[in-house]
């Protein structure tokens, strides 16, 4: 189960509390409302001074300092739930969701574009499938390589004609031209323009199950970390040009990665966390402080934070090799959380709280 999924029932009461919209998702705006700020939230950046927070039905809302509540709603083009955001600087940011969109902003969040929808990912994913079946032909593949292969394009090909039907659920950028969207069954994709076009990087990752990728970060120089199903973390040290994939010894979700500076962490599914001092090739797993799942995580000054499901934070002051529980849970369903200016924001059913007004 994904991070967008963990929250599926919460989800489906929170939509009642906003008015429905109608049509094609990807080709109808969200619904300007003044219930907006309460509207399920599932994920925050930080835009220079500004706090932007994308969720359910298109909802972008923007906040510029003030009031944790004082929220303004943004004109987005799409209806479809948004999964994930980044900002390169205070102007230039990226959101992603469902039916594979991602939209750009120039302006810190307060008008948006489409620049890609699942109908272009489905359509670059063909083209990698094929040339993996075509690739373990040539090489004289045996049985299961090749089986697992036209098993793949089979995938793809099926997905194509339900149209653009998975969803994006991570986006990073280093600066404002390179940046990398991930997502459910093996969509891994990568700009060099800013947004304008797209570049699949499936063919470069060892994926042959299809699993979800559930975010992407990055790290010094060129390197960049995916967290995923089946307990893998995808590491490239030259911008995404390749990668490798390593174990942490768990077979379930991971759902972010932490370059700490000194080592690597990653988290996900039932409070798991797991370390790495040798740049993610080896994981060894940190005593569980909760067994909610973490949903989010940031360095906080030199510390490490982590946001568990229930609204609990955790926090680490070496390194990572353990964590304590700081705040207790809220019992309010939570999705990300931010840490920006030596403050923690929290996000899911009912908009954007922070971290020590309980579930306001």
């Amino acid at each position: 189960m994904n991070k967008a999924l963990i929250l599926a029932a919460a989800i489906a009461g929170a939509l009642a509390a906003l008015p429905a919209t109608a049509g094609e998702p990807l080709q109808t705006p969200a619904r300007m409302s003044a219930r907006a700020p309460k509207a399920m939230v599932l994920a925050l950046a930080q835009a220079g001074a500004r706090t932007v927070a994308v969720g359910e039905r298109g909802i972008i809302l923007v906040r510029d300092g003030g009031a944790v509540d004082s929220w303004r709603q943004a004109k987005v083009p799409v209806s479809v739930t948004l999964t994930g955001v980044a900002f390169a600087d205070a102007s230039n940011g990226w959101a992603v969701g469902h039916d594979g969109v991602i939209l750009s902003t120039a302006d810190g969040g307060a008008q948006w574009t489409t620049r890609f929808d699942g109908n272009r990912a489905n359509a670059l994913m063909l083209v990698d499938a094929k040339a993996a079946v075509a690739k373990a032909q040539a090489a004289g593949a045996d049985n299961a390589a090749l089986g697992d292969a036209e098993n793949a394009l089979g995938d793809i090909e099926a997905a194509a004609k339900f149209g653009p039907s998975r969803p994006l659920l991570g986006v990073w950028f280093r600066d404002a031209k390179t940046g990398y969207a991930v997502g459910a069954y093996g969509q891994a994709f990568r700009t060099t323009d800013g947004g304008a076009n797209w570049n699949s990087m499936g063919a470069g990752l060892l994926n042959p199950e299809g699993l979800h990728y559930n975010a992407i970060t990055g790290g010094p120089g060129n390197t960049l970390a995916i967290a995923g199903e089946g307990g893998y973390v995808y590491r490239s040290n030259d911008g995404g040009a390749s990668w490798q994939r390593s174990a942490t010894g768990y077979s379930g979700q991971l759902y972010g990665v932490i370059f700490t500076g000194r080592s690597m962490l990653a988290y996900g599914f039932g409070g798991h966390v797991f370390r790495s001092e040798d740049g993610g090739a080896t994981w060894r797993e940190t005593p569980a402080a909760t067994k909610k799942s973490l949903v989010g995580g940031a360095m906080l000054g030199g510390s490490i934070v982590l946001a568990a499901q229930d609204g609990a934070l955790l926090r680490s002051d070496d390194d990572g090799a353990s964590f304590r529980v700081i705040r207790q849970g809220d019992a309010v369903p939570t999705a990300s959380m931010l840490a920006a200016n030596g403050a923690v924001l929290l996000s899911g059913v009912g908009g954007v709280r922070a971290a020590g007004e309980g579930s306001k």
